[in-house]
């Protein structure tokens, strides 16, 4: 269906810019002009944005919300991992893998999320896990780029089923709202021949590994094991910093490595939320990744704009002269992500309403009780705007959410399918 958003204010770009104009969308896509038939949306007193996205996700933690706490209190990271989230990974089975990712892509869209670039694991349900995964996406509605956490801390075996899961997705037949990369868990559970295959594979494709690196100390302490200065000595002779890669966290990086890393193109997703929860330390650095610094959600939640407001307040924290602007350009950059993941063109890609552009759009019912301009958008969106704003979202041309519903999925219906599996996992869990 062909559509005529008219009314509202539209805004778009990196800075942001006002769109002057009816927003029209044909055949998935961002039009000059307004298709004969097409259904009119009235976006009168609202905000048009395009959607957001979220640069590192976990849809496989979904089910995780109010679970019965470990057998023991973590101490350290370490502990986080192995008592909690490894638990959780391992009690995963190919139903569960995608009723969570049903559960997760939709809370997403519901907060104005229309991109997810996701991370998974299911140690114990590998083979054909991203299948999964991209069925419970599709059903909710969402657009997302999927890849598996390979990793070797259930043997080697394991890893090359990973590996292999990997490579399975990237040469599987795709709906054109599904894209691929290369995962891998964290350098300290992987070996330099297990990080060269991810960087070999990768560049095949020409995709990006997207990494765990230096959450918490252990990259380091475990590069230093391995004769290497750090950690970005280890990705650098693997290969890795020669390709494309996206690496989340970076928390324990230096000053010299967060530099090494920028000007090697890499991305970083900056997920402080996350960070604080886990007690690993703030990404304090976080600004002079330019261009290149994403925010991701780690699986948190669905809600980027809420991250967003985290990022901008910690970073107040630490400089009272830090501007919202600076947020608004690190929401954007996960659109810049978002398009090289889609090869889409970044002048008609996403985060913009250029003619061409993919029309993933989110109507905010926003009553701004100040103009908003497109110099203060930033401010309004760090002060104001928040998931409860989100009244209807469109991907690629698609209405998926109207007046704050999902349009393709019964949520009663869902809700009981989430309670029971939760129920499942968490049982699951108890008996590992």
């Amino acid at each position: 269906m062909d559509w005529q958003i008219s009314g509202g204010q539209a805004f778009h770009r990196d800075p942001a810019q006002l769109h002057v104009g009816e927003l029209c969308i044909e055949g998935g896509c961002i039009a000059a002009g307004a298709a004969d038939g097409a259904q009119r949306l009235d976006a009168s007193g609202c905000l048009v944005l395009p959607g957001f996205v979220i640069a590192h996700h976990h849809l496989y933690s979904a089910l995780a919300r109010g679970m019965p706490p470990p057998p023991q209190v973590p101490t350290n990271f370490a502990e986080v991992l192995g008592q909690v989230w490894w638990r959780l990974d391992r009690a995963l089975d190919p139903e569960l893998n995608e009723l969570s990712a049903c559960v997760g892509a939709l809370e997403s869209l519901r907060c104005g999320v229309t991109g997810i670039i996701d991370h998974h694991a299911s140690p114990c349900a590998i083979a054909g896990s991203l299948t999964a995964v991209a069925a419970g996406v599709q059903r909710a509605g969402a657009r997302a780029v999927l890849c598996y956490e390979a990793s070797n801390r259930h043997g080697e075996g394991a890893f090359e089923a990973g590996l292999a899961e990997n490579a399975r997705w990237l040469a599987a037949d795709k709906a054109p709202t599904l894209a691929a990369m290369v995962g891998g868990h964290a350098p300290f559970t992987l070996s330099d021949p297990q990080l060269n295959k991810l960087a070999a594979l990768a560049a095949a494709h020409d995709v990006a590994l997207h990494l765990h690196v230096a959450e918490a100390a252990d990259d380091q302490i475990d590069a230093r094991r391995l004769g290497a200065e750090h950690v970005t000595e280890r990705l650098e002779r693997s290969g890795i910093l020669a390709g494309k890669a996206l690496l989340a966290h970076g928390v324990q990086l230096s000053a010299a490595e967060l530099v090494q890393l920028r000007d090697a193109g890499v991305w970083l997703s900056h997920q402080p939320r996350s960070n604080m929860n886990n007690h690993v330390g703030y990404l304090s650095r976080a600004r002079s990744f330019g261009k290149r610094l994403a925010l991701g959600t780690d699986g948190i939640n669905g809600d980027i704009v809420a991250e967003a407001e985290v990022a901008f307040f910690r970073l107040r924290e630490h400089d009272r002269h830090a501007a919202a602007e600076t947020v608004w350009g690190w929401l954007a950059n996960n659109w810049r992500l978002l398009s090289d993941a889609f090869g889409v063109p970044p002048e008609r890609g996403f985060g913009c309403f250029a003619e061409g552009a993919p029309a993933d759009i989110v109507v905010l019912d926003y009553p701004a009780p100040t103009p908003v301009t497109a110099a203060n958008l930033p401010w309004h969106l760090t002060y104001g705007i928040g998931a409860r704003h989100v009244r209807d979202v469109f991907v690629a041309g698609k209405l998926v959410v109207r007046d704050g519903h999902p349009c393709a999925v019964d949520t009663v219906a869902l809700r009981a399918a989430a309670h029971q599996g939760a129920r499942r996992l968490w049982a699951a869990m108890a008996a590992l």
